[in-house]
């Protein structure tokens, strides 16, 4: 079966197109050295190098061989309303490049036979410390990027046919230059909000287009794009999810694509989002399709969608931390869409919210919970300041030595303790420093405390309660970036 398999592909080069079919043979003919060229005379400089495959991570599906990055999709759970065709996802390690481009142009040396696909995803971060959302190459065209960067990441998006067969990745290089020009994007005074239309993920035991493997009472939203898709475990991109019957909202990141479409980035205006331009912004396609018989009644992929959602949401946020008991019309805000993104790896005081591989919460029954308005999450943890050895801890694991910087969330108020002490320790056990903040300000956002270089293995952040008796310490969130 695989060498039969083997025979129908066509090596193809991206750059040149990966679309599938017999006018793509001749491609294969090509030279390395022509399909892979340098800029054209005139354009700018380019930065060029390859990403090297085994340094990735992606869903199960997509196996390292001796050939190069094989998708090879297997039965997956699906709802009635999830992708039609199987994708695959392999995001690099972020690059910081020697100089700033505002420009990407992938160069990839694949396999793939009719119906199959590879599209490569990239995006840049801020000065602040946000990343955009990724923008997508479907045939090797150059990317442009919303703000000129030194540090990208690049991300692989297989399809398989509708046999459930995947590409093969062979070799990815980027061309990247500094070409100039106004900005594609502009950074908001406040996040983007919009009243959608939401239904419940469930799922359990299945996987998410991140890779992250369902649990019971999970915690993550899915939108119907992939442009602010975060990692496995990341919170790169997050939504505030507030529901009027219950009068609760809830704070998590996007980990799945869904529901019914796949490239609706409804929250961007008609100048930036992929499909359905001429709809309003804030409108999903399938609540139009739904609502208005647009697009014939149908979504992406020629259905009739049963209604009109524009967000998933796992159950933990659906059920616990919302009160919801029904599919139902909520309030979303898309949070990065004020360039305040977070991005790196945030540890919750509750470890339900926790890719717990990469990091987690030890706390104690002697630190209450509280739900104050200005939480990380779905609540928070506290307690009495007094001269005991009793922190609130929270891990994060480095599989290499770092330099990383560390933020802290908490809820503001006046009986919060001003000299709230925050103790770095390495995986050596070695206390880096103390950091003593005034929690009586700057509530319900991230704090940063400091950056500091950490050995690989499980690094900690102990919030402890030794200080200034009379007041109260709170636990709520540590940001690693």
């Amino acid at each position: 079966m695989r060498s039969k398999l083997r025979s129908t592909f066509m090596t193809v080069m991206l750059g040149v197109s990966l679309t599938g079919g017999a006018a793509l043979a001749e491609s294969a003919q090509e030279p390395a050295s022509e399909a892979f060229r340098t800029s054209p005379p005139g354009s700018a400089s380019a930065l060029r190098w390859t990403e090297e495959l085994a340094t990735g991570e992606g869903t199960g599906e997509l196996v390292r061989t001796r050939d190069g990055l094989q998708f090879e999709p297997y039965a997956v759970m699906r709802r009635a309303e999830g992708l039609r065709t199987l994708t695959g996802l392999y995001t690099f390690p972020a690059r910081r490049l020697e100089q700033s481009v505002d420009t990407l142009r992938p160069l990839l040396r694949a396999k793939s036979a009719l119906g199959m696909g590879v599209e490569v995803d990239v995006r840049v971060r801020s000065a602040s410390g946000g990343w955009s959302e990724w923008s997508t190459s479907s045939a090797g065209e150059a990317v442009r990027l919303p703000w000129a960067g030194s540090e990208v990441q690049v991300r692989l998006a297989l399809v398989a046919d509708e046999h459930g067969r995947g590409p093969l990745v062979q070799e990815v290089t980027l061309e990247g230059s500094l070409e100039g020009g106004t900005q594609e994007f502009a950074t908001l005074a406040t996040p983007l909000t919009y009243r959608i239309y939401a239904t419940r993920e469930g799922l359990v035991g299945g996987t998410t287009a991140n890779g992250h493997v369902i649990k019971s009472y999970d915690r993550f939203v899915a939108l119907p794009s992939r442009r602010a898709l975060a990692s496995n475990g990341g919170s790169e991109y997050q939504v505030k999810v507030c529901y009027s019957k219950t009068g609760k909202c809830t704070t998590t990141s996007v980990w799945d694509v869904g529901p019914w479409n796949t490239k609706d980035d409804y929250w961007n205006p008609s100048s930036v989002r992929e499909m359905w331009k001429d709809l309003p912004q804030g409108k999903p396609e399938a609540q139009a399709a739904y609502q208005d018989g647009y697009n014939g009644g149908y979504d992406q992929f020629g259905r009739r969608p049963a209604n009109p959602a524009g967000i998933d949401i796992a159950d933990g946020s659906f059920w616990t931390d919302l009160g919801m008991s029904n599919n139902d019309w909520v309030d979303v805000t898309y949070l990065w869409t004020s360039g305040g993104s977070t991005t790196g790896l945030v540890i919750d005081n509750n470890n339900a919210n926790n890719d717990t591989t990469k990091g987690y919460s030890q706390i104690s029954a002697n630190w209450a919970t509280g739900t104050s308005a200005g939480f990380y999450g779905n609540n928070y943890n506290y307690a009495s300041t007094q001269a005991i050895s009793d922190p609130a801890v929270f891990f994060f694991y480095l599989p290499a030595a770092a330099t990383k910087t560390i933020d802290a969330w908490w809820v503001a108020g006046t009986n919060r303790s001003p000299t709230a002490p925050f103790i770095i320790t390495n995986a050596s056990g070695t206390n880096l420093a103390t950091v003593s903040v005034n929690q009586q300000l700057n509530g319900g956002k991230w704090n940063t405390l400091g950056t500091w270089s950490f050995p690989a293995g499980w690094n900690k952040v102990q919030v402890s309660r030794w200080t200034t008796a009379g007041y109260v310490v709170m636990a709520d969130g540590i940001r690693v970036r």
